[in-house]
């Protein structure tokens, strides 16, 4: 649903109505991103939708929290996922003699 900042719309789907309002749309060069205010649950939540790839994830008051307290270990691992996955691996890169060209 694509809508402009500052609207309240509501979209009847089947059996539930779909109440969201689009707050931003946040883009760099290394992804784009529109968040936009969910009531359509049981509480509010915000939904995140990767505008490339159409993957969306609601997150809860709880979680928003949870990111707040993370470590930064724990966010430096979140970023690894995707095309950044196999960088997890430490040897990663690296061949035989650790010289940066993979066997």
């Amino acid at each position: 649903m694509s809508t402009s900042a500052g609207t309240d719309p509501t979209e009847t789907t089947g059996l539930r109505t779909v109440k969201r309002r689009l707050l931003t749309e946040l883009v760099n060069e290394f992804a784009a991103v529109a968040v936009s205010l969910d009531i359509s649950g049981n509480g509010p939540r915000l939904l995140v939708e990767d505008l490339e790839s159409g993957e969306h994830i609601f997150l809860t008051p709880l979680e928003l929290a949870s990111l707040c307290l993370a470590s930064d270990e724990d966010r430096e691992d979140w970023i690894r996922v995707g095309n950044y996955r196999d960088s997890r691996d430490p040897s990663f890169g690296r061949g035989p003699g650790g010289n940066g060209v993979r066997s």
